[in-house]
């Protein structure tokens, strides 16, 4: 049970001097607009150098439909529309990958300036401050929010509900008013119903932020109990008002996507590798420890100052020690901790151990981060803040040099200016003529009106065979298994030596093979 905590009375702590509280407000909203200054600029800068990935070349295609195409075409692929829906209506209909992407940055910005604030509420100034420049220069963070997907406004809508969270959980009586009552808490629970219902609006990944709520509900409920007897009745009834309002705004499209996928919400994820050390290793290394992640296959991104991911764990440590006999402490112990319990629970039923489906807890853990930075001297927060500017700064910059999606943009214009009419493309990946078409240079047919394109063996090697040219395009478009090239090779043998072999970054080769002749 725990112990009634008793705060001083007002009394005992003198209000500041209006002059000094003023200068205080102003710091921290300098700091502030530094934190979201920073967010915005790690985001946008290079933010259309790595070509659209399937996942958003299928965003920019769906963005398209009409409005009845793309509502049925996301509860068909067990995606919400709300995303892109707004996407619609923001941008305009030629939008290229740089624009798609913007939306996503101003909502990753933002992020960091909320966890700025849930930080502050349980840490003062030095733990916003760190955790706030922690969120803004984080490689995921950054990578997500240079992504056209609903990620980056899944983790602000959850950092929203969060912060509205703690505040409950900081003062449960005022939680326990009743929602006419003017002591009431009315802005931290409007926060938290805005950001639960508009993240599980959003995407299905928000989810376990339920099992969260209902767990620090408890949590605050038992505090009640221990402090103040006959609040815990308000507080229930409030507690399960909210969760009847999430409920009402969700269930609807939540059954929509049921019924769409035949009564089947967690099929087709066996695109998920299973569940291993080195996949824990990358989850945890990417979501939490400022590491970079590849897109298109389970690893990590070399960074260049790997000491600061063990920094930051020391300092979430720290944190959580520093606020272990608080509600709120735990609060943030939950949210940070229930969604990779959850999915490594789930791991024998279905793996779904990604870094991206573990991207809204990294909030709560960098809050504790920065409780944990609460513990230095005043003075010394403008070098501490400095330092890791400096730090995370130098982490994230090989991030806007390295490759971290295959270069379709590449492969797509290397066969518009060498496929000829009658020629044969053989795609050993099914989704790559998507990729071919969404990515082609601008002014340039649709590569399936000039040549035939087909992910069948057996059809590329009778037209081979016929004396055709045969281009075999071997890449990933997303999670999975790539062919070694050796295999593809082995495949086509029947066609003799490749005439050519294009490298085309990483991840993708082309090979052709033509007849004597009709190489050139």
């Amino acid at each position: 049970m725990d112990r009634p905590v008793r705060y001083p009375p007002p009394a005992a702590l003198p209000p500041a001097p209006p002059r000094a509280r003023a200068a205080a407000r102003d710091g921290a909203r300098a700091w502030l607009l530094l934190v979201l200054g920073l967010g915005l600029l790690a985001r946008l800068l290079h933010i259309g150098r790595q070509p659209l990935w399937l996942d958003e070349a299928l965003t920019l295609q769906r963005i398209h439909l009409d409005l009845a195409g793309l509502v049925a075409d996301s509860f068909a692929s067990r995606h919400m529309p709300g995303y892109f829906l707004l996407l619609r209506l923001l941008l305009p209909f030629d939008a290229d990958g740089a624009l798609l992407r913007l939306p996503s940055a101003l909502f990753g910005a933002l992020s960091a300036g909320v966890v700025f604030a849930v930080a502050r509420r349980v840490g003062g100034l030095r733990a916003a401050v760190v955790a706030g420049l922690l969120m803004a220069l984080s490689p995921l963070q950054v990578q997500y929010g240079q992504e056209a997907r609903s990620y980056a406004l899944v983790v602000l809508l959850i950092a929203v509900a969060l912060w509205g969270l703690v505040r409950l959980a900081q003062d449960p009586r005022r939680a326990a008013c009743g929602l006419a009552d003017p002591a009431a808490d009315r802005l931290g629970w409007g926060a938290y119903l805005f950001g639960t219902v508009g993240a599980l609006d959003v995407l299905g990944d928000a989810l376990p932020w339920l099992a969260v709520s209902a767990l620090a509900f408890w949590l605050v409920w038992r505090r009640l109990r221990a402090e103040a007897p006959p609040a815990c009745a308000g507080f229930r009834r409030n507690a399960l008002f909210a969760f009847a309002a999430v409920l009402a705004g969700c269930l609807p499209l939540y059954a929509a996507i049921w019924l769409a996928g035949g009564g089947q919400l967690l099929r087709h994820f066996d695109w998920v590798p299973p569940v291993s050390p080195h996949g824990v290793w990358v989850a945890a290394g990417s979501v939490y420890l400022m590491r970079m992640a590849a897109v298109v296959r389970l690893g990590l991104l070399p960074g260049s100052v790997p000491l600061l991911g063990w920094l930051v764990l020391a300092l979430a440590v720290a944190g959580m020690l520093r606020l272990r006999g608080r509600t709120e402490g735990r609060v943030l112990l939950l949210a940070f901790a229930v969604l990779p319990l959850l999915v490594l629970a789930l791991a024998p039923f279905r793996s779904m151990l990604v870094p991206r489906y573990l991207l809204w807890s990294a909030a709560p853990f960098l809050v504790l981060a920065g409780a944990g930075a609460a513990a230095l001297p005043r003075r010394a927060l403008p070098f501490a803040a400095a330092v890791l500017l400096l730090l995370g700064a130098a982490n994230l910059a090989p991030l806007y040099r390295q490759e971290t999606k295959p270069r379709w943009d590449l492969a797509a214009a290397t066969l518009a200016a060498g496929v000829r009419p009658g020629d044969t493309v053989f795609t050993a990946d099914p989704n790559a003529p998507t990729m071919l078409d969404v990515l082609r240079p601008r002014g340039a047919p649709p590569l399936g009106q000039v040549a035939q394109v087909t992910s069948r063996l057996d059809e590329a090697l009778a037209r081979g065979r016929g004396g055709g040219r045969v281009w075999a395009v071997n890449g990933r478009t997303g999670l999975g298994r790539r062919l070694p090239p050796a295999a593809l090779e082995q495949q086509l043998a029947a066609l003799g030596a490749p005439a050519e072999q294009i490298r085309q970054g990483r991840e993708i080769t082309i090979l052709l093979y033509a007849p004597p002749g009709l190489s050139d």
